[in-house]
């Protein structure tokens, strides 16, 4: 299935402002709601990058998930920093190289 660039872009705004949520609500506790907004947004970027991404993804949302249950949510915080910008550059990466025709 072939996902537009500009497709995947958008759903990494989608996802960027649900990571800023989860930074702000950090240490709250992870309502079932917000669990299933991160739900949707994995079951979203399952279909627009391939097997050997998903991981990132995979990664990324378990650290907001983390950074909001946590009891004392800094070093939780400081993973889903360095998990969100991992997943930023494979989503730009993937986009850009949608960009290109195949040589």
């Amino acid at each position: 299935m072939d996902i537009a660039p500009d497709e995947l872009l958008l759903e990494l705004d989608r996802i960027e402002a649900t990571f800023d949520e989860a930074a702000r609500r950090a240490g709250q506790g992870c309502a079932p709601d917000f669990e299933r907004r991160l739900g949707a947004h994995l079951r979203s970027l399952r279909t627009m990058l391939g097997p050997d991404d998903l991981s990132v993804a995979e990664d990324a949302l378990e650290a907001a998930e983390r950074a909001m249950n946590a009891a004392e949510p800094e070093a939780p915080l400081a993973m889903l920093a360095m998990a969100r910008q991992r997943l930023a550059a494979l989503c730009r990466r993937v986009a850009n190289g949608r960009l290109r025709p195949a040589a």
